[in-house]
């Protein structure tokens, strides 16, 4: 089981904000397997033990969408856009507070970029 850092980019193309405006949020996020704590190292065990590190990576990509998509419908593009922290840290948090309960440490989360149909916010 890889306890090394795994990067992932979290893509959510045309999510409806919280007026009805889509728009297209890439995120990146450092995640791990936390080795250092045997109950959250239990838990990868039983999670994980047996899957591959690109299964491993796919399912966190997945949790992470999930979550991303869920702030953005949360939020109006005026709010992601001027509180760039303020969406990161939700995303982060709740994100996190899934993820443990699989064994998996959220080390950082960061907006990249937001983009509506016509231009790159």
């Amino acid at each position: 089981m890889p306890l090394n850092t795994m990067t992932l980019i979290i893509e959510s193309p045309r999510i409806y904000t919280q007026l009805g405006v889509p728009i297209t949020v890439t995120g990146v996020a450092q995640v791990k397997i936390n080795g250092s704590n045997q109950e959250m190292l239990a838990a990868a065990c039983e999670q994980f033990l047996g899957k591959s590190e690109n299964e491993i990576r796919e399912i966190a990509q997945e949790t992470l969408e999930g979550h991303q998509r869920a702030i953005m419908g949360n939020m109006t593009v005026e709010e992601i856009y001027k509180d760039r922290k303020k969406f990161s840290k939700a995303v982060f948090e709740v994100a996190s507070s899934d993820l443990v309960n699989m064994g998996i440490s959220v080390v950082s989360y960061t907006l990249k970029d937001i983009k509506d149909d016509e231009v790159c916010m």
